[in-house]
């Protein structure tokens, strides 16, 4: 669309993570495969925590959330990047940027207050655990759960209104495999001295500190372990916090994405 002396962009280019031909096809496959087993992992979690009786805890609760965020995560993403692993035109119109980076973020910011309100569900049960069912009610689980998407609507929102203000009128060829604020800051034709100002303190409370957070979390656990006298009693806090571990890694990726 032409407006005056310079070009609206309706529509992004994604470069992708190559363009060799070959790579892409071997790619595809390899992101297919992973993706097919992420979403039917998630599931299997979801479904058999959910429908047995000894999985009804807070921790299973929990878990059953994340893995509902983490299918939708990465459906937001990995779909539109194999579609273009594949495809001659590897493009994403304005309107489906948006709503990628939107939903992208918000469930990105989703997960990392989730991955907070479970270290402090681990936290009170090796730490407090004659207090854990009073302390860790269904109510307060779902208030937690709630917090946790509103935070991350609200940092998805701030990031995307800001966006939306820049103009992008010239270059429209992105150096990702998706639509992320980073990236498409690079594009606008404005100055996104503000945009960045805005990101950073919208990561650090987003990002920087649950992170924190869940490290002071893991100390105080360690520690706490570490006081028990007897062997046997060491090992009984172990497979709660062997639960703990298994989520870095969603962590992790979430800090990389952001960085």
């Amino acid at each position: 669309m032409v407006t005056g002396n310079f070009t609206t962009v309706v529509e992004f280019i994604l470069l992708g993570l190559t363009s060799r031909q070959d790579l892409q096809i071997l790619l595809f496959i390899v992101f297919l495969t992973c993706y097919i087993v992420s979403v039917i992992g998630n599931l299997l979690i979801i479904w058999i925590s959910s429908t047995s009786p000894r999985l009804h805890t807070p921790m299973y609760f929990f878990l059953r959330n994340l893995s509902f965020l983490d299918i939708w995560y990465t459906s937001c993403v990995v779909p539109k990047m194999l579609n273009n692993f594949l495809s001659v035109k590897k493009t994403i119109s304005y309107n489906g940027c948006v709503t990628q980076m939107f939903i992208h973020m918000t469930l990105g910011g989703t997960e990392c207050c989730l991955l907070l309100s479970m270290a402090y569900d681990r936290y009170v049960a090796i730490c407090s655990p004659l207090r854990y069912t009073n302390i860790m009610r269904p109510a307060l689980c779902i208030k937690m759960t709630t917090t946790s998407w509103i935070g991350g609507i609200i940092n998805s929102l701030i990031n995307t209104v800001y966006t939306l203000q820049l103009p992008f009128c010239g270059a429209n060829v992105m150096k990702h495999f998706f639509c992320e604020v980073p990236a498409l800051l690079e594009l606008a034709c404005a100055d996104i001295s503000l945009n960045k100002t805005v990101l950073f303190f919208c990561a650090l409370m987003i990002v920087v500190f649950p992170f924190s957070a869940i490290l002071i979390t893991y100390v105080n656990i360690i520690s706490s372990i570490m006081k028990i006298r007897t062997t046997t009693g060491r090992r009984k806090p172990f497979p709660p916090v062997r639960h703990m571990l298994l989520w870095w890694p969603y962590f992790m990726v979430l800090v990389s994405l952001s960085i």
